[in-house]
């Protein structure tokens, strides 16, 4: 069983009451930069101030009360987390939420601050996540991935709705890829109501799991390191059920960016459009920054997936 298009369009339905539809507004700067049309969608303005919102949501929503009162857990970067712990006070679900020792401080208590139960465990995402779902066995919880699940990504897939009925005519999108909860809903929007369009799957130069695993035609295992975009790399589970072939099929091109590439899109955003961005959040317009010739004269979009960054932290990276 995969995602498909009806799925996202539910999802459309369900959280509409909780999750506002985000701009899609043009970026003068890129456009003149690229000499193309560069549109950045701005899921920095959700509640959370980040994409995960919509799958988190749509997952909640879509739990029979029994589960609802016995609650949930998941492994989050921070984002996913943070909308987890957002939406389930607002719909009084217990959440607790492991991250690893890499996760920054202010992600951390970004998660307590919205209500979660948070438990710091192990130095990688896979140690955390075997963890999680220990806790949940233990205590009758419910596991929620923060990608490979089929509510999640249809949460997500709403993004897609949202940029075509705002810009039908694009040629290219552009998305961060890690564990392709956001790729598969948006690639599977995008491609099932407008297949011409290239989706282009942006990941770390590092530790990008998803790439390595679409290269090798099998999941395969990379080293986690630290990242100025802390929810890029990472490892997929093994048993991953759905992101996997979804990415593999429909994503057209992959591109990948350092850090330093992060850091000076995260400026350009800062100077350009005034509005301050974690890492992965600008790995798109860090993409269309150091590939020029490939978007000159291209309808693009981009996605500004998250600001869930302390600003003096953006601001010592950026500096002046």
């Amino acid at each position: 069983m995969t995602v498909d298009l009806v799925d996202i369009q539910h999802a459309q339905d369900r959280i509409r009451p909780y999750v506002t539809p985000t701009p899609l507004a043009i970026s003068h700067s890129l456009s003149r930069h690229l000499n193309s049309k560069v549109f950045l969608k701005y899921e920095t303005l959700t509640s959370t101030g980040a994409f995960k919102l919509r799958g988190a949501t749509n997952k909640l929503l879509s739990l029979p009360e029994e589960q609802r009162n016995r609650g949930v857990i998941t492994v989050s970067s921070g984002n996913h987390g943070r909308a987890l712990a957002y939406i389930g006070k607002e719909l009084g679900v217990r959440v607790i939420v492991c991250v690893t020792e890499i996760v920054p401080p202010e992600k951390v208590q970004g998660l307590r601050d919205f209500g979660a139960e948070v438990v710091v465990h192990g130095s990688n995402q896979d140690e955390a996540d075997a963890e999680a779902r220990h806790i949940a066995e233990s205590n009758g919880l419910l596991f929620v991935s923060p990608f490979d699940d089929r509510e999640v990504i249809a949460g997500q897939g709403t993004i897609g709705l949202e940029i075509l009925a705002s810009q039908p005519d694009l040629d290219c999108v552009l998305v961060q890829l890690s564990g392709g909860g956001l790729m598969s809903g948006v690639a599977k929007a995008i491609k099932s109501l407008k297949p011409e369009i290239e989706v282009i799957g942006i990941s770390s130069l590092h530790g990008a799991a998803m790439l390595e695993s679409i290269k090798a035609g099998h999941i395969v295992n990379v080293e986690e390191k630290p990242s100025i975009a802390d929810a890029l790399p990472g490892p997929i589970p093994p048993n991953n059920r759905y992101t996997f072939a979804m990415c593999r099929d429909l994503v057209d091109t992959h591109i990948q960016v350092s850090d330093e590439q992060i850091v000076e899109a995260m400026a350009h955003i800062l100077h350009n459009e005034k509005c301050i961005v974690e890492g992965g959040g600008a790995a798109g317009v860090a993409a269309l920054l150091n590939n020029q010739e490939q978007f000159h004269g291209k309808n693009v979009a981009a996605i500004l997936s998250g600001n869930n960054i302390s600003s003096e932290r953006a601001i010592n990276l950026i500096g002046d």
